[in-house]
């Protein structure tokens, strides 16, 4: 009867134990898309539940008696050792902090049984849910305070990391509803869910999920292709991709055609207003916009005037963008086709004279279809950047500075790096010694790969890549569909971004990562859409 008894407390132990476990997973899953603190929450349950519920004796016996999950701890290990010959130790104890996860999720998961396949779709569907929580209360955020930026929509953690998310969280849908057997009810939300994701996507117009979408979307499309046994699927679902691909080809195509073609000739161009004022007419290819030239009927007098009459902000004076007043005035009449004189400002509505008084140049970062919106502010940024050098305010010329800098500074400390605590230093000093316009901003690489290079120099890379490479090869894991996809995702990133620096990048790439690798439940044989 003892025995009896000390077995039922001991399973009814387990149980809870495996109930606080998964309550913290569901915790990271809600946060991760959309709360720090309930990923810092989900973060103390996890730890405090496997020392006080689990045995942290044997479970450290264990992992010393794995090779991959030693080769995850490099990653931690790495930034831990390359803390010593750094000078700002103080800053090098915070960065150790912030990634934190990457030590204690991977031994976590390891030393717990992997999730049922019961327990994986309401994760999964937790997951979906806290970033349609995030998604939709930053999209009706930005419609009610008429938000200027539409990357504001990101309300809880950083746009870069919210942009990860929507694109992942797309393929998890698609993950639950052909791969999955689920209730009917459930693959009628999440199908709901996947359509609002797209949408919210292409409204949002983010360039990097946009684009990692597409680059990613051709694993999804072979595995169909391949593995599908219903030839309708089969062949509709490529198609309908080819389709998209081809409408997004056209689209482009047709903001740099009207981008650039000007219809323009000085000869016989105007050159008095209706006032009688001269005006100025200066053609360049450099200054285009919107198949205009900017520095096209201009008469600076009359704009002065009329501007000074319809806004409180005066013409001399800067945008809410740090722009001045008067090119942005200039480039916004131009985008609507409008002469820059008196009645050009006198034709702009009141909404027109608060966005150029907002610092918006081009009457097409107003469309409601954000897409539009980036494509015209990239073509602009690019062109203004290859004819004058300009990077202040502009998103991949900033990029290729940070990256010239980057490189220069690897070269200075190629084999050991700079440490872990110096990286910020040594890159805010890179930028001040070379008179970068960007000294003083406190950016970084914006490439985790330049960053760990900067910090680790090649020997450190090496070992990084290794630890984030070899664990998956290791355990096959490249087959899983959602792992390969998460994967891709971190790794294409990584370019352009520093993915792993920040709690909520390095919080999404610990917990996904070891999750694929130690909790996901074997594979079993399906009748599913997917094989």
């Amino acid at each position: 009867m003892q025995i009896k008894d000390s077995l039922i407390r001991f399973v009814d132990y387990r149980t809870k134990n495996r109930i606080i476990f998964l309550f913290a997973l569901a915790l990271f899953l809600l946060g991760i898309p959309f709360s720090r603190f309930l990923m810092s929450l989900g973060g103390t349950i996890l730890v405090i539940n496997w020392f006080i519920g689990g045995n942290p004796v044997n479970s450290i016996k264990k992992i010393f008696h794995s090779k991959v999950v030693l080769s995850c701890l490099i990653l931690y290990i790495v930034h831990l050792l390359w803390v010593f010959p750094s000078q700002n130790i103080h800053y090098g104890i915070a960065d150790l902090w912030i990634k934190i996860p990457l030590l204690f999720i991977p031994i976590i998961f390891y030393t717990n049984e992997p999730l049922s396949r019961k327990e994986l779709h309401i994760l999964l569907q937790i997951y979906i849910l806290g970033t349609f929580i995030s998604s939709f209360s930053g999209f009706i955020t930005y419609l009610i305070k008429d938000l200027s930026d539409k990357r504001e929509m990101a309300l809880f953690i950083s746009y870069l990391r919210f942009e990860i998310n929507i694109c992942f969280v797309c393929f998890v849908c698609l993950f639950l509803l052909l791969k999955e057997r689920i209730a009917i009810a459930s693959k009628v939300v999440i199908g709901v869910a996947f359509c609002w994701f797209l949408f919210f996507l292409i409204y949002s117009g983010s360039i990097t999920a946009i684009g990692l979408f597409f680059i990613i979307a051709p694993v999804f499309i072979v595995q169909i292709t391949i593995a599908n046994k219903h030839k309708f699927l089969r062949y509709f679902i490529p198609s309908l991709f080819a389709i998209i691909v081809a409408g997004v080809g056209v689209v482009l195509f047709n903001c740099v055609r009207r981008y650039f073609h000007v219809d323009f000739s000085i000869e016989t161009a105007a050159k008095y207003t209706a006032d009688g004022n001269p005006y100025f007419h200066e053609p360049q290819k450099r200054f285009i916009e919107n198949g205009s030239y900017i520095y096209t009927y201009i008469s600076d007098i009359e704009l002065k005037e009329a501007w000074n009459k319809r806004s409180e902000i005066n013409f001399t004076d800067l945008d809410g963008k740090g722009f001045p007043i008067r090119i942005t005035l200039i480039r916004y009449l131009n985008s609507k086709g409008l002469h820059k004189d008196r009645l050009g400002v006198e034709t702009l509505s009141e909404q027109d004279v608060h966005n150029v008084e907002q610092g918006i140049a081009n009457v097409a970062y107003t469309h409601r279809l954000n897409i539009i919106n980036r494509i015209y502010c990239l073509i602009w940024e690019l062109n203004d950047y290859y004819y004058t050098g300009g990077i202040i305010g502009y998103s991949i010329p900033q990029r290729i500075e940070l990256w010239k800098h980057s490189v220069s500074l690897i070269k200075k400390h190629p084999l050991w790096g700079v440490g872990t605590g110096d990286v910020k230093d040594a890159f805010a000093e890179e930028l001040q010694l070379n008179n970068s316009p960007l000294t003083g901003t406190n950016m970084r690489s914006h490439n985790q790969y330049f960053t760990f290079l900067i910090a680790f120099g090649i020997i450190g890379l090496a070992l990084i890549l290794f630890s984030i490479i070899y664990p998956p090869l290791a355990l096959r894991k490249m087959n899983n569909f959602l792992f390969l996809v998460f994967f891709s995702i971190v790794i294409i990133s990584m370019l352009t971004e520093d993915t792993l620096e920040p709690q909520d990048g390095v919080t999404f790439f610990a917990f996904f990562y070891s999750f694929f690798l130690f909790l996901f439940p074997k594979p079993v044989e399906t009748n599913t859409l997917l094989s």
